[in-house]
């Protein structure tokens, strides 16, 4: 499904996390502003928690993009979910990267053979933007939806994050389909609970504010009911790719899971390739 787009969707995820690896995880809005960070560019990590990593690396989150992209490569015509936490479970088990809370816990579980799936119940949005490779394996609008919430759901069985989850990938096939993306948005957030269409209202009223005040406003940190309200925000008042990045991660937080959904989406909308070849380096 998409198959003329799906890579350069891909494509926009990674190079969106390892844009926003240099002020991934800063929160402080003065200690944002005196970084040394050339903001067109690739940057190094500026928190401990990205130790190891340098210029041109992913995040932790981008890691794991490239782990199922790894698995699609063998397997494209046999998607198996549990397979493929096998298959996770093992390389995260490997790679010299960022272990949060979801993943530690997840693997925990696959270890003590819970019944599957037995994701944890984190309430982040990582996992949200790494769906976006199941356009590969995914024929119809449904099954989309379908693989997208159960691969989430797999490390992230939070009842909003997987409301995130349906709805920015609904957003996506809109936008994909040539709809304007602020409308697509007003219509798609009937359909959710009180609380998501909050933070997807939130979102929406803000357009008109200034990004730094609104982000920092509803919170950078990794929960949903502020991650939701940052990326409507910025999918509301920016159409380019590069601008709607940089902007993005000036605010710091948890900047990667906000970009991944912002950058396939803004991709999505757009006839012509907007990432940054000079981002493009090392992917």
């Amino acid at each position: 499904m998409y198959e003329n787009k799906t890579d350069e969707l891909i494509l926009s995820t990674l190079a969106a996390d390892t844009y926003c690896l240099a002020s991934h995880w800063v929160y402080d809005k003065e200690e944002l502003k005196n970084l040394d960070i050339d903001w067109n560019e690739l940057g190094a990590p500026s928190v401990a928690w990205h130790e190891g990593k340098k210029l041109g690396d992913f995040t932790h989150y981008g890691d794991q993009i490239k782990i199922l992209l790894r698995y699609l490569e063998k397997n494209s015509d046999s998607y198996d979910l549990e397979k493929y936490m096998s298959y996770w479970k093992d390389q995260m088990s490997s790679i010299n990267t960022y272990m949060d809370g979801a993943t530690k816990e997840t693997i925990e579980n696959l270890e003590n053979k819970k019944p599957f799936p037995c994701g944890s119940n984190a309430h982040d949005m990582a996992a949200v933007g790494r769906s976006v490779a199941l356009l590969k394996v995914s024929k119809t609008a449904d099954e989309f939806l379908d693989n997208a919430v159960a691969f989430v759901k797999a490390t992230h069985d939070h009842a909003e994050v997987l409301e995130a989850t349906h709805f920015f990938s609904s957003l996506l096939l809109a936008t994909l389909e040539g709809k304007d993306i602020v409308e697509s948005i007003e219509l798609l957030k009937n359909n959710y609970s009180t609380n998501v269409q909050t933070y997807i209202q939130s979102g929406l009223d803000s357009k008109d504010a200034d990004t730094q005040d609104a982000l920092h406003g509803f919170g950078t940190h990794c929960g949903v009911e502020v991650g939701m309200s940052g990326v409507v925000h910025v999918l509301s008042k920016y159409d380019n790719y590069e601008e709607a990045l940089i902007v993005n991660a000036k605010c710091g937080g948890d900047s990667s899971s906000r970009a991944m959904i912002i950058g396939a989406i803004l991709i999505a909308q757009s006839d012509k390739t907007q990432i940054p070849q000079r981002w493009q380096k090392y992917l």
